[in-house]
């Protein structure tokens, strides 16, 4: 039905380009928005270790005849968003590992995927939400099992808060993650972005850095 809904609205689009109102206002109706949730944590030990590192070592592919794209091993995790949303809402959550450098701009992988020394490792947090409102939501809240992380098998729970972002158009929303709260402890993110040599920014993301005491 969605795809029949679009191909009417293109055509109807055309039909009035090629008539003779063609200098009069098209308005073609537009339903779905694009919400943008990127959040990024690294974990630590006591002693400066960074606990991610032997999980992205393992270099898990779904998919073996392409490059490592930061995937996790699902054995090693459980992840789920507790989210109430509509029936007209689709969300999607993809979860990865990647390097960052301590100015929070990303680290590009090689080809194969696979990184250098410099940066430190991050769970990829990017869930993205489409719905036809242009307010986002303001909480996102997820519950995380990670064994080679935490050093026990309980959940974890991890709320997000986010407020409006300046960073938008007429379809696509980047809302500003202002709060995370793991296990209880509040952490306040830093705003990361990465930049074209031309300093065209390219990449948006909320960052926080976890000292887990084990």
């Amino acid at each position: 039905m969605k795809t029949l809904r679009f191909t009417f609205i293109i055509a109807l689009a055309a039909l009035a380009l090629t008539s003779c109102d063609f200098f009069k206002p098209i308005i073609i109706p537009t339903e779905w928005r694009t919400h943008y949730y990127f959040l990024h944590i690294s974990f630590k030990d006591a002693a400066g270790n960074e606990l991610i590192t032997p999980l992205a070592a393992e270099m898990y592919r779904s998919d073996t005849g392409k490059p490592w794209k930061g995937e996790i091993n699902p054995e090693e995790y459980t992840l789920d968003l507790a989210l109430l949303k509509s029936a007209d809402d689709s969300v999607k959550v993809n979860f990865t590992a990647s390097k960052f450098m301590d100015d929070y701009s990303r680290v590009t992988p090689r080809e194969d995927g696979t990184y250098g020394s410099e940066g430190r490792w991050f769970f990829d947090f990017r869930t993205i939400l489409i719905n036809k409102t242009d307010e986002s939501y303001s909480s996102l809240k997820y519950n995380f099992t990670c064994p080679a992380v935490f050093g026990d098998d309980a959940v974890h729970e991890i709320s997000t808060t986010w407020a409006k972002s300046l960073e938008a158009n007429s379809n696509a929303f980047y809302p500003a993650c202002t709060k995370v709260v793991l296990d209880g402890k509040e952490y306040t993110p830093v705003k990361g972005m990465t930049y074209y040599q031309d300093g065209t920014s390219v990449y948006i993301a909320y960052f926080i850095d976890v000292v887990l005491d084990r």
